[in-house]
C-alpha cells in the first residue's frame, strides 16, 4: 500500500500518546472500517490531505507548576483508494482520532467522516465535542 504521512509528521509524538504505531493504526483502523462493510475490500493508497487540527486538554498537577495531559483530539483530511473486488474507489473524509484519561487508563475512539471537511469535524466543528465525548 502506498501512504503518504508527511503532513503529520511533526506532531507524530502527539500520536505516540494514542499508539505506539500510530501511522499503522490509522490505516489498519480505515481498512477495517470498510472490510466490516464489505470482506473483499483492500485499502491501496492513503494520504493525509491537510495539516492536522489538535485540540488537548489537561489538569494542573499537584505542585501546581505543571500541567498534566488527560485528553487530546486530532481532526485531519485524508485521501484514499480501496478496492473491492474488481471496483476500485477514490475516496475523502476527516479522519478523527481522539483519546482521553491519557494520564491513567488510555481510551481511544477514531471516527471516519466521509466527504467532510474540517470545518464540519475540526477544532471549531465537532472535534470539541468528541474530545470530551469518552467521558460519559
Amino acid at each position: 500500500m502506498k501512504t503518504n504521512f508527511e503532513k503529520l509528521i511533526a506532531t507524530k509524538h502527539m500520536l505516540e500518546w494514542f499508539s505506539d504505531k500510530p501511522f499503522e493504526e490509522i490505516t489498519a483502523t480505515i481498512e477495517q472500517m470498510f472490510i466490516k462493510q464489505a470482506p473483499a475490500t483492500k485499502m491501496l493508497s492513503f494520504e493525509i490531505a491537510s495539516d492536522p487540527q489538535w485540540l488537548t486538554g489537561g489538569r494542573k498537577s499537584e505542585n501546581n507548576d505543571k500541567v498534566i495531559l488527560v485528553r487530546s483530539g486530532l481532526a485531519v483530511a485524508c485521501n484514499f483508494t480501496l478496492q473491492n473486488n474488481d471496483d476500485i474507489y477514490d475516496l475523502t473524509g476527516i479522519f478523527t482520532w481522539v483519546g482521553t484519561n491519557l494520564d491513567s487508563n488510555p481510551i481511544t475512539k477514531k471516527w471516519m467522516d466521509l466527504d467532510g471537511t474540517l470545518e464540519e469535524f475540526g477544532q471549531d466543528g465537532l472535534l470539541k465535542e468528541r474530545i470530551y465525548e469518552l467521558d460519559s
